[in-house]
């Protein structure tokens, strides 16, 4: 009988990491499981269904949830940062619901590779605590939210750190990459450096400070390559600093491209500056040096793991420190480049044992 696979995420949003994580799941199960029957929640189901050619229900619809989970073998949450309550303790209380309705059918739960906190609030703690102690297996993404699930008082023995499932994709064929460039008009030959970069309510100068950091780069001769992650906001927010900035070698990717196709074209960059957690997860799979923007312990916790060397915190971003980040790295490529390798297998290795420990649960 074919094992059925029910998949939680944040997906259908448009937003390429969490698209990106929902693709490396299906890719991975299926190649191990042709027969498998794959369903996801979605906040667009037509679209998800078109996409990753599975089944996916509405996920604010309690009823259709509630079936697909009575139907389903396991119920797979994750990846992401589902758990926490700095969004909202209504998005908390929604995954919490829906994991309590799984054990509520005898559901086996994996957790997916999750980054779970911050969650402030101690009622939402004490929630969180007592639904992960009843789950079947917790993997984790990263070491402080193995550290932080401890804190909260979770006793659960079935917990294990291994890494982000997007680090099992593979890149698109160069070709791919050089044709983006292509018509973008950029050359290819000379130095590329990629942007990737959110709004923050907390650094509300950031898009000038960067826009700024552009016009110290004039001079530099090279080229820089604005490439947003969620659309349309990223696309609008790279727009600003475009405008913002008197340097005229910026160019913006404001066209959705699929995550494979993104890391072709990371390819071509000398050293990427990313904010967005999976931003920095393509820029290692890409072998690119990086420097890193926290905004969020997720992307500091990252940062640890790829052992990036120059980062910066969102609000104490400015186009000075930043130049000198930049020149700090340029001056060190190849042994960023040779630090970004090794971290990368390392994760690559960690993703794997998270899908084999998923495979484990379904036998």
């Amino acid at each position: 009988m074919a094992k059925k696979y029910l998949l939680l995420g944040y997906f259908g949003f448009d937003n390429s990491g969490d698209d990106a994580i929902l693709k490396a799941i299906v890719d991975n199960i299926r190649s191990s499981d042709s027969t498998a029957e794959i369903t996801a929640l979605s906040n667009n189901p037509e679209k998800t269904r078109q996409e990753y050619n599975i089944e996916s229900v509405n996920r604010f619809s309690l009823k259709e949830v509630t079936k697909a989970i009575k139907d389903t073998h396991v119920f797979v949450f994750g990846g992401g940062s589902l758990l926490q309550d700095i969004t909202s303790s209504r998005s908390l209380y929604y995954y919490l619901t829906l994991l309590k309705i799984a054990k509520f059918y005898k559901k086996p739960i994996f957790v997916l590779a999750n980054g779970i906190g911050p969650i402030n609030k101690r009622a939402n703690r004490i929630m969180t605590r007592r639904i992960l102690d009843q789950v079947d297996y917790i993997t984790l993404r990263d070491k402080s939210s193995y550290n932080f699930v401890r804190a909260i008082g979770v006793t659960n023995k079935n917990i294990k750190v291994t890494a982000d499932p997007v680090f099992l994709l593979d890149s698109s064929k160069d070709e791919v990459g050089d044709q983006i460039l292509e018509e973008e008009g950029i050359d290819k030959s000379k130095k590329i450096l990629g942007i990737s970069i959110r709004s923050w309510d907390k650094a509300p100068d950031l898009d000038r400070e960067v826009a700024k950091f552009c016009d110290l780069l004039v001079y530099e001769d090279i080229d820089i390559l604005m490439i947003p992650m969620h659309y349309p906001h990223d696309v609008e927010y790279s727009q600003r600093i475009k405008d913002l900035s008197k340097n005229e070698r910026i160019y913006i990717i404001d066209k959705k491209h699929k995550v494979e196709d993104i890391i072709s074209l990371l390819k071509n960059c000398s050293l990427v500056i990313a904010m967005r957690l999976h931003a920095l997860i393509y820029s290692a799979k890409a072998q690119v040096p990086i420097i890193g923007l926290i905004y969020d312990p997720k992307v500091n916790g990252l940062i640890e793991e790829l052992s990036i060397s120059e980062y910066l915190k969102v609000e104490n971003t400015t186009s000075i420190a930043l130049k000198e980040k930049f020149d700090m790295t340029f001056d060190n490529l190849a042994e960023r480049k040779e630090a970004i390798i090794l971290a990368n297998k390392r994760q690559e290795d960690l993703a794997c044992e998270t899908m084999d420990l998923l495979k484990e649960v379904v036998r």
